[in-house]
């Protein structure tokens, strides 16, 4: 089984890609994780058996592309200086999973959304992405108390 920050990361590559064609929907998600199965498990260890999504990773995509408004929302407040489209797509994307967890998910704890995407962001954002990233989640989680 994958571990979340695994799942994490394969949510945020999804949205990237989503958002790169500007087709931010669950179809769209549908058909990439149809064709790469980003965060797939297959427990009997064939390698060549059909594998399936890993349930964490579905819920993560699926709450960020149904509460995109909101996030984005909250982001747009959180970044006063920096609309949402302006964001660099890795890092909006990585900003989008964390602030679902941060608002929609309370079975995962403030500190740890935020960190897991600042370690995320260290690996696909660029050099300044994971303070960026954190100036914002901070200010995201801060609204919410």
């Amino acid at each position: 089984m994958k571990s979340r920050r695994t799942c994490r990361e394969a949510a945020m590559q999804t949205l990237y890609l989503c958002d790169a064609q500007g087709s931010l929907c669950v179809e769209t998600a549908e058909v990439f994780s149809s064709h790469f199965l980003p965060c797939g498990v297959n427990d009997d260890g064939d390698n060549d058996a059909p594998r399936e999504t890993h349930p964490f990773y579905r819920e993560i995509l699926e709450g960020v592309l149904t509460n995109l408004d909101g996030i984005d929302t909250a982001i747009g407040l959180a970044s006063a200086n920096w609309s949402v489209a302006r964001m660099a797509l890795v890092e909006r994307n990585i900003i989008r999973v964390a602030v679902y967890e941060i608002l929609y998910r309370s079975d995962v704890p403030l500190k740890c959304a935020i960190n897991e995407a600042i370690e995320i962001a260290k690996d696909f954002a660029s050099q300044e992405g994971p303070t960026f990233i954190n100036g914002v989640l901070d200010k995201v989680a801060s609204q919410r108390a």
